[in-house]
C-alpha cells in the first residue's frame, strides 16, 4: 500500500510526460514493495554501506550526492532489479540508469524538512503538502 501511496504522490509530482520519470514511479514503486517498503530500502542502504549518500538525499544541509546505477543494483540486489525491471517491460541497464537519475529526486521532495515522513500516520494528503514544499523551497531558494 505504501508503495502505491508514494507512486501516486511520485506520479502526480514528477510526471510531466517524460517516459522516464514514469519507468521511475513504476519502478520504485515495485521495489518498495520487494524491499519491504521504505524501511526495507532504509536498511538496504544501511547494509549496502551507502547509508550517506541516502542521508544526503534527505538532508536539507548537504548537495544530493549521485548514485551509480551499480550502486542502485547493489541496494536492491540483482534478482530485485531484474524482476522490477521485467515487470515494467524495460532492461536491467534501463531501470538502474532511470532509478539513478531520479530516486535522489523523489527522496529529496518528500523529505523537504529534512526528515522521513512518520511512517505510522502516512497519507497521501500529507505527502503531496511536503513534496509541494520541497518543490516549492527548491523553485524559492
Amino acid at each position: 500500500m505504501l508503495g502505491n501511496i508514494l507512486g501516486s504522490v511520485a506520479s502526480s509530482i514528477l510526471n510531466n510526460g517524460n517516459n522516464n520519470q514514469s519507468v521511475a514511479i513504476q519502478l520504485i514503486q515495485v521495489l518498495l514493495q520487494s524491499q519491504g517498503g521504505i524501511e526495507g530500502m532504509i536498511k538496504r542502504f544501511q547494509e549496502s554501506g551507502l547509508e550517506g549518500i541516502l542521508k544526503s538525499w534527505i538532508s536539507t544541509d548537504e548537495k544530493n550526492q549521485p548514485i551509480s546505477a551499480n550502486q542502485v543494483v547493489e541496494v536492491v540486489g540483482q534478482e530485485n532489479m531484474s524482476q522490477a525491471a521485467e515487470k515494467v517491460g524495460v532492461s536491467e541497464l534501463d531501470a538502474s540508469n532511470v532509478l539513478a537519475e531520479y530516486l535522489p529526486k523523489m527522496v529529496d521532495m518528500l523529505t523537504p524538512n529534512g526528515q522521513l515522513p512518520d511512517l505510522n500516520n502516512l497519507n497521501v494528503n500529507d505527502l503531496m503538502a511536503q513534496a509541494a514544499k520541497g518543490m516549492l523551497g527548491k523553485l524559492f531558494s
